[in-house]
Parts: C-alpha cells; sequence; structure tokens
C-alpha cells in the first residue's frame, strides 16, 4: 500500500493542507494484526474527514463521528541513519476499527494531537448573525446557504444592516460602488480570524458579505479558512476568495469540499459564486466574477 499527496489543499490550516490517502493491503494486516475487530480499508484523509473507499462506494466520515486516530510506525536503520519505512494509520468510529498502510511517514501528528478540537469545530452549527448567537437550521443537519445568502443580502441592504457594518447612512446602495470602509473591513475581518468559542459560526455569513461589499482587502484571510475542518466555512471561503480575485492555487476549487457537503448546499454555493455579486471588487477594484465547477 502506499501514501500519496493528491494535489494538496492551498492552506495548512489542517494536515499541512494535504489530502493523504491510504490504501490497504495485505500486508497491513502483519503489521496490525494486534488490532482486534479491525478491518483493512482504503481512505483519503483531507481536511473535513475520512473519504472510504474513494474508488469504489464511498463513505463519508467527518470529524464529529471519529473518535480517534493513531498512527503506528515502522523503522529501520539505512547507513546507520533510522529512517520510517510505513506507517499503519487506524481511524477508530463509534461502530467499527479501519486500517490501512502507507509507506513511509504520514505526517497526520496535528490531526492525532487535535483531533478533538477538529471535531468540536466542524460540529458547530452556522451562524445567521455576525456575533454567532443565531444558529442555522439544526446544526449541522439541514443545508443551510438559502439562509445565508438571504441573511447576508439584508445586512447589506437594510437599515439595521448598515448599522452593524458600519455602513455609510445611505446603505448598501450608497457602497455598491465603492470599496467597504476601513470600520467595515475591521468587523469582517475580526469575525473570519475570530476563535470558535461562540455557540455558532459566523464566518460563512462574514466571507458572503465580504463578497456583497466587494472586500477584496479580506482576501488573506479567506485563503486561511479553506481548509477549514467545518466544510461550509472552507467551501464558503473557498468560493468567496475566488469572487474577491484570489487564483484557484490559492482558494482552492469548491468542488474538493463536495462530498462533505449537502447537494443543496454544495450546488448553492457553486451557483452563487459562478454568477456577478453585488459589488464584488477585488483588492485592486476591479469586478470579478470566476466561474467555479458545476454541480456533480
Amino acid at each position: 500500500m502506499l501514501l500519496w499527496t493528491a494535489h494538496p489543499s492551498p492552506g495548512t490550516t489542517l494536515l499541512a493542507g494535504a489530502a493523504w490517502a491510504v490504501a490497504a493491503l495485505a500486508g497491513t494486516w502483519r503489521m496490525a494484526r494486534h488490532r482486534v475487530g479491525a478491518r483493512g480499508s482504503a481512505m483519503a484523509i483531507v481536511p473535513w474527514g475520512v473519504l472510504v473507499d474513494p474508488d469504489a462506494e464511498l463513505r463519508v466520515l467527518r470529524w464529529p463521528a471519529i473518535r480517534a486516530v493513531t498512527v503506528d510506525v515502522s523503522h529501520a536503520l539505512r547507513g546507520g541513519t533510522p529512517v520510517t519505512v510505513s506507517s499503519v494509520v487506524t481511524v477508530d468510529t463509534e461502530r467499527e476499527r479501519l486500517v490501512g498502510r502507507a509507506l513511509g511517514a504520514v505526517g497526520l501528528e496535528g490531526l492525532t494531537v487535535n483531533l478533538e478540537a477538529y471535531a468540536s469545530e466542524a460540529a458547530r452549527p452556522v451562524a445567521l448573525d455576525l456575533d454567532g448567537l443565531e444558529p442555522a437550521g439544526e446544526g449541522a443537519t439541514e443545508p443551510v446557504m438559502s439562509e445565508l445568502l438571504a441573511r447576508a443580502a439584508d445586512l447589506c441592504s437594510s437599515g439595521r444592516g448598515a448599522a452593524i457594518l458600519g455602513l455609510p447612512a445611505g446603505g448598501y446602495r450608497s457602497v455598491a460602488t465603492t470599496a467597504a470602509g476601513p470600520e467595515t473591513v475591521a468587523l469582517l475581518r475580526s469575525i473570519l480570524g475570530s476563535d470558535v468559542e461562540r455557540p455558532a459560526d459566523a464566518r460563512p455569513l462574514a466571507a458572503i458579505v465580504a463578497v456583497f461589499l466587494g472586500a477584496g482587502e479580506l482576501v488573506p484571510e479567506l485563503v486561511r479558512l479553506v481548509s477549514a475542518p467545518h466544510p461550509v466555512v472552507a467551501a464558503v471561503a473557498r468560493a468567496a476568495a475566488l469572487h474577491l480575485g484570489a487564483p484557484q492555487s490559492r482558494a482552492g476549487a469548491v468542488e474538493e469540499v463536495a462530498a462533505f457537503l449537502f447537494a443543496e448546499d454544495y450546488e448553492r454555493i457553486v451557483s452563487w459564486a459562478a454568477g456577478p455579486a453585488p459589488g464584488a471588487r477585488a483588492a485592486g477594484g476591479r469586478s470579478v466574477s470566476r466561474a467555479l465547477p458545476s454541480p456533480r
């Protein structure tokens, strides 16, 4: 069995930004025979969870469904220098244990140490307000994009939203042709870069508002979120960064997150990102509209 990188994702917030594929071979069982009840599986470990049997009948395990990830390594001496010959990766869920073997080191140290934090972040509901107090839908069990887009449009077009965002008194119509002011950019930047301690995650809403207001200054903050453990956060950040002029080499593609999204959310994100956004402009001031892959 081999382990390889498959088009490393541009963000480095999780797993060093890489998608790792672990294939199961007979050799796995010689190295991992002590793991009672385990079954060999081909796995791809990506920033949003684990894809099981990605080349056959795909199953998706998000971080909240995973109880533990462990790595056992086999070493040898080459020219008097210890090297890692192979690694056995074990993924434990509540009901099963999956094992795969890879040649060499797998670089999953950050995941094994921080799995609980990734699971907690991925399980948070998406917020319909910028304070992170109003969750959308029923946590992670319902599509949320329709609500998010409607709420972002309201924030950018109403007097109440103008007050929240620190927009000029004329409201959205007066700022659609100019860049968002420093106060608005600072507010959105603080949300995009905030910790994850509030009840709901306001970062997707902030990302959509950034596009509506053409806040190209926020591309660096958006790019830092493209591999966030929460798939909606990552997908919306990718779409928003592309919309505001980031190259796909930095932002990645929404399609890479598709398996971890509701089909309705994925289609809404792609549809929104492919069309013109009100006031969207890159940091240099030019209008942008980036096409993304069509829904599968």
